[in-house]
């Protein structure tokens, strides 16, 4: 029980201060990379405690290895679309400073992340025990969900130029669903 209340405690910490960064981020402010940084730390906390959680179903099943390969290919795909999709683009000039990327997985989706997160945070709880970690999977999704939803509709079209037309070229969350 305690596990779970610092696990749950961490999980709505690091999105509170992943969602303080973004209004601190369309305002303008200072000290948001570092607020980022330890938003993102803290969430990744969560996940280090729910990947070593000892739920009750930790007994081997045939899905153990599929959910373990799931684990760590959503964990690298997360990092890939969040981190490192975005400094390599910026890098090579396909992404300008202040403007939305428009390519890669980003031409999918406007938070291809938000995928790889929900598959990251499943896997986790299939391996550990889906019905103990019910309630911090679904709390990891539902903030994080929230978190894009604040992007989208608030921060980013504050601090990326020409935001508003990218969102009219590709959707928010599911592939191929374009509106018009």
């Amino acid at each position: 029980m305690h596990f779970t209340m610092v696990q749950d405690s961490l999980t709505v910490l690091g999105f509170l201060l992943l969602i303080a960064a973004d209004f601190l981020w369309a305002k303008g402010k200072k000290g948001v990379p570092l607020l980022q940084t330890v938003g993102y730390l803290t969430v990744g906390a969560a996940l280090g405690l729910l990947a070593t959680s000892r739920g009750a179903n930790r007994s081997r099943t045939l899905f153990s290895p599929l959910l373990i390969l799931t684990a760590i290919l959503s964990f690298a795909l997360l990092l890939w679309s969040v981190f490192f999709e975005l400094a390599l683009a910026g890098k090579k000039g396909k992404m300008k400073p202040g403007e939305p990327y428009s390519g890669g997985s980003y031409a999918l989706c406007r938070h291809p992340g938000f995928w790889w997160f929900c598959l990251l945070a499943l896997s986790l709880g299939g391996l550990r025990g889906f019905r103990e970690n019910f309630f911090t999977i679904s709390l990891m999704i539902g903030l994080d969900l929230l978190l894009i939803f604040i992007q989208d509709r608030y921060t980013f079209p504050k601090v990326f130029h020409g935001y508003d037309e990218y969102k009219k070229s590709v959707p928010f969350l599911f592939p191929g669903m374009k509106k018009g």
